[in-house]
């Protein structure tokens, strides 16, 4: 949609783009997603430190916190104009139903946006003494081509998707529902 009205920041962690989506004030609401009870505890304590969210303004973008799976996300079929998932891809455990997910939330004409790694940055983590990388990830991706195998099964269509690596394995999606 050319004027999104509600964004949804997909395993928000401790709120960081969820702060800045809400203070941007180009969207009408603001809901923040996250299957961990720990990371939405403290983005909603970094919201509330927080003193440009701090305030009591009716005009201001209403935000909300909530902990779910993304493979089952508890809203209404097209009723999301943009969903955002930073660095998150890779720690989703079935991204064939996160993504079917994510497409079924999204409206027509409504926007997908996420990071992610190419497994390359895992094993260059790990080479250089980087400990715990097997926790840190569900999800290795070898290439863009997988990427996008995944979101066109999940039913965006292949010219409405753009996938860039950025540096050596650093990977800005945009898909359009």
């Amino acid at each position: 949609p050319v004027n999104p009205r509600t964004v949804v920041d997909m395993s928000c962690a401790t709120g960081l783009f969820t702060r800045r989506l809400t203070k941007s004030n180009d969207y009408e609401r603001v809901i923040a997603c996250d299957y961990s009870e720990a990371m939405l505890l403290e983005a909603r304590n970094r919201i509330q430190k927080d003193p440009e969210l701090s305030t009591n303004d009716p005009s201001s973008t209403k935000l909300d916190l909530v902990r779910c799976d993304v493979g089952n996300i508890p809203m209404v079929s097209e009723s999301v104009d943009a969903l955002h998932a930073g660095a998150a891809m890779h720690c989703w455990p079935d991204l064939d139903s996160a993504l079917s997910e994510i497409y079924r939330v999204l409206k027509p004409g409504g926007r997908y946006f996420a990071t992610t790694f190419l497994s390359s940055y895992f094993r260059t983590v790990q080479a250089t003494g980087g400990q715990g990388v097997q926790q840190q990830a569900f999800q290795y991706f070898e290439n863009v081509d997988l990427l996008r195998d995944l979101l066109l099964k999940a039913g965006f269509e292949d010219e409405k998707v753009d996938i860039e690596v950025l540096g050596a394995a650093c990977v800005v999606i945009k898909a359009e529902k």
